[in-house]
């Protein structure tokens, strides 16, 4: 490698934003729809005294100190095999190797220096098993598997105006307008979905919408943390930080069985404009969830009963736990193609086992991550 392209890796401190500035400029000179982020301090989780739940960032620079790419690691207790651990998921990866290919190396140097940061590493999300990234773990022997994909139609003539993946081709926007014109498109919709009720709950559930979350949150957590082999921490401190009152995207609902918390949810109701998905539907999502696996019907069916509420023409949920596939399957959801990946490393990967037969022992949804982002 010439020394005119290597790079070192770098703590992004207050010095580099005006060199990520010009870094993001690069990109969106050659049609990037990629950023990184230019406040070296993290506007979602920065870290904090004693709090184990934040994100730190770093840098690739040259030798002319510029900035050619940069990563995130978003650090996270979770509960496995009845103790706590902690590990680091590995967000933004991003190289200028994607406009320039004298960079293509960048991807490599950047995983490699978080791997000698934190071992024990997941990515989640990615966008799919042909992403780059996707392409790149697995060619250094990490295990990736999908988290599935859930989804529930409210309303089935918005859903077939608007579903971008049934609409690529002029045979699929013929065969959606026609089955949305004829009325066929909702008789069809419904039927996969059980008819289409909302599901009926037991008198002794309650559901009750709460401005934040407080301490009794914690009981669930205590109450139910071992029956998930693997689960992010999710006690009232965390969930305070994800989920902090006063953000107007996310609707937290408390779940009670004669009057004592079973288990909570968080839930979005979204209306998209030109989405590349849902282009202009509103889409509930099921983002966040956590009870015991006998509750977890209940705690699904509150969810989306809420939602459905809000008048949303979509609900969608990502779920690993066996429980929680059965509990939206059996609120009348249907599988649908994921794009929605979890990968660990090797390190990881001894640690929590093959993904392939445990990641439905796993707890993970759209609360894990990134988060609920573009959503």
């Amino acid at each position: 490698m010439e020394d005119h392209v290597s790079v070192q890796i770098e703590r992004y401190s207050g010095d580099h934003e005006d060199l990520v500035q010009a870094f993001n400029r690069r990109l969106g000179a050659a049609a990037s729809p990629f950023r990184f982020p230019e406040c070296h301090v993290p506007q979602w989780l920065p870290r904090r005294a004693d709090f184990p739940l934040y994100q730190e960032c770093f840098l690739a620079v040259d030798a002319h100190r510029e900035v050619r790419g940069g990563y995130i690691l978003k650090h996270q207790e979770f509960y496995c095999n009845s103790k706590i651990i902690r590990i680091a998921d590995y967000q933004l990866p991003l190289s200028e190797g994607i406009v320039d290919g004298k960079y293509n190396f960048v991807g490599l140097r950047l995983l490699t220096n978080a791997l000698s940061r934190q071992k024990s590493l997941f990515a989640m999300g990615i966008g799919g098993l042909r992403d780059p990234l996707s392409r790149m773990l697995k060619a250094m022997r990490w295990q990736i598997e999908r988290v599935p994909f859930f989804f529930r139609v409210l309303h089935p003539n918005a859903f077939l105006r608007n579903a971008v993946p049934l609409r690529r081709s002029t045979a699929g926007r013929l065969a959606c307008s026609l089955l949305a014109s004829t009325g066929l498109g909702w008789l069809a919709v419904k039927g996969l979905q059980l008819g289409g009720r909302r599901r009926r709950l037991p008198r002794s559930i309650d559901v009750e919408e709460v401005a934040e979350f407080s301490p009794w949150v914690d009981e669930v957590w205590d109450r139910c943390k071992d029956h998930y082999a693997l689960a992010a921490v999710r006690d009232c401190r965390v969930l305070r930080t994800l989920y902090p009152a006063g953000d107007p995207r996310f609707i937290r609902l408390k779940i009670t069985r004669d009057g004592s918390a079973a288990g909570w949810a968080v839930v979005m109701a979204t209306a998209m404009a030109d989405h590349n998905y849902f282009k202009d539907m509103k889409v509930g999502t099921v983002v966040d969830c956590l009870a015991a696996p006998d509750d977890a019907t209940s705690v699904a069916a509150s969810a989306m009963n809420v939602l459905e509420s809000q008048g949303v023409d979509l609900i969608v949920s990502n779920q690993s736990h066996a429980a929680w596939c059965n509990a939206l399957r059996q609120c009348g959801c249907l599988n649908g193609p994921s794009n929605y990946l979890f990968a660990a490393s090797p390190h990881l990967a001894k640690i929590i086992g093959p993904l392939e037969s445990n990641l439905s022992s796993f707890h993970f949804n759209r609360g894990d991550g990134d988060g609920p982002i573009n959503l």
